[in-house]
């Protein structure tokens, strides 16, 4: 995970596990990670505001996830794809953390 502008950070969980679950991918128990492109987000906070337990804005306002993986499924998962599809500039996505896939927006 890196923080400096124009990389990529990832990762998200509520409860700052440092490692994927054990869920099998395509189950809906499969830890996820999520993605920002710094590049693009302009800090609108949607995510923030949609997803509070994953998603931060940080000092410099822009997202940041809260911690590196999150357990698949559930409503953390649905808050967390519902930040995806409401961010202005499409800079969030939503990744497997087993298998890498991308799981919104989908593709």
């Amino acid at each position: 995970m890196t923080g400096a502008a124009g990389t990529e950070s990832q990762g998200t969980e509520s409860q700052g596990t440092d490692r994927p679950g054990t869920g099998r991918p395509g189950t809906d128990t499969e830890p996820v990670i999520v993605r920002v492109d710094r590049d693009r987000c302009i800090g609108s906070g949607m995510c923030a505001l949609s997803a509070p337990a994953s998603l931060a804005l940080g000092e410099d306002g822009l997202a940041r996830p809260v911690a590196e993986y999150a357990a698949g499924g559930g409503e953390l998962t649905d808050d967390l794809s519902d930040a995806v599809d409401f961010c202005p500039v499409e800079a969030l996505t939503l990744h497997s953390a087993l298998g890498g896939h991308r799981i919104a927006p989908a593709e």
